[in-house]
């Protein structure tokens, strides 16, 4: 077993002021189940991935500490592979910083990899692509292990048409109809998506898609307006419609935020 304190305060006993030590970059590869957490973003009263990890940060290093995240998270979301990045003197190896992290973080939060990078770093800014992994059980029962992992939909499903209707995305567009926005408010709408896939293993069909950010929301009404095209809800052309006009208020509503999955960014 790691002891995580000693270990700290043997580096702490010959720290030198903040002043004299050379500020780094620190890159994180972290994985987590989101279920019981309001989201990556830190929100007063509610528990966040940011305010675990800044607060596993403070453990080790005696001071808050700003920590980034490629995805903002919704609430409920899980993450496979997010980035995160945070600036502060290099007091352990990567492989004791990472050890040290998961000794304090909660179990549903796990560190993969440290890297020391330039200070420059910034895990959001950084991203040159970020994808999400929406999966859904297309089954008439729901393997129990899956609740909260997928979104369940028990009616077949008209795939050919679901495919069609995702091309629809791929592209730079305007996807205001497509953003949940509870009073946000956006520079712009307007993002790229460079690719949208499905893959189906049995029950289980993957949506995957790849852009360059992403709306509140935006993933889970665009697999909201898949689902009614392949139930038979909505055609093809009523969902390019929606996307024409511009108007949440045309879409569906989004669906099931436990389905979701950030599966990771490409960053520069």
């Amino acid at each position: 077993m790691w002891d995580g304190r000693r270990a700290i305060a043997r580096e702490s006993r010959s720290e030198r002021p903040l002043s004299e030590v050379a500020l780094v970059g620190h890159r994180l590869e972290l994985s987590y189940d989101g279920t019981g957490f309001s989201g990556w973003q830190r929100q007063r009263g509610k528990p966040s991935i940011q305010e675990a990890l800044e607060c596993a940060v403070e453990r080790i290093w005696g001071r808050r500490v700003e920590v980034a995240g490629a995805s903002r998270t919704d609430a409920g979301v899980h993450a496979l592979r997010q980035t995160a990045s945070f600036v502060a003197p290099q007091k352990l190896s990567c492989a004791e910083l990472e050890r040290a992290l998961n000794y304090f973080l909660p179990r549903a939060i796990r560190v993969r990899k440290v890297k020391i990078v330039d200070p420059g770093f910034h895990a959001r800014f950084s991203a040159r692509a970020k994808s999400y992994e929406y999966r859904l059980w297309n089954h008439a029962f729901l393997d129990p292990f899956l609740v909260d992992r997928v979104w369940h939909v028990p009616l077949p499903l008209a795939e050919s048409a679901m495919r069609e209707a995702g091309e629809l995305f791929v592209g730079t567009k305007d996807f205001a109809a497509f953003a949940s926005n509870p009073g946000r408010i956006y520079k712009t709408t307007v993002r790229t998506i460079s690719d949208l896939t499905f893959r189906r293993e049995g029950a289980l069909v993957r949506i995957r898609i790849t852009g360059d950010g992403f709306l509140y929301h935006m993933v889970r009404n665009i697999v909201g307006g898949l689902v009614r095209v392949g139930k038979g809800r909505l055609t093809v052309a009523d969902l390019e419609a929606i996307l024409a006009s511009k108007d949440r208020k045309c879409a569906p509503p989004p669906r099931p935020r436990g389905g979701s999955t950030f599966s990771g960014s490409i960053t520069r």
